[in-house]
């Protein structure tokens, strides 16, 4: 299944498109690493001080984008 999640950011909102969702029992969720991936993009947009509503679909997001992007270059991946 696909869903759209939405994420507030310092000066708007980012919305990522088309983003899979696993069925869980009666709930879906989103993974951690495509959560990270969107958190990620969205601290990057604040950091950058984009101002308004950004979408983006998460095939767009992951083709550009990765976790590893977002990791704080102090912390090593194992």
């Amino acid at each position: 299944m696909l869903t759209t999640n939405e994420r507030p950011f310092d000066g708007g909102t980012l919305v990522v498109t088309n983003v899979p969702t696993e069925k869980c029992d009666c709930d879906e969720q989103i993974l951690l690493g495509d959560s990270a991936l969107m958190a990620g993009y969205a601290r990057l947009l604040a950091d950058s001080k984009i101002i308004g509503n950004v979408t983006v679909s998460f095939d767009d997001l992951q083709q550009k984008f990765s976790v590893q992007d977002f990791m704080s270059k102090s912390v090593k991946p194992s």
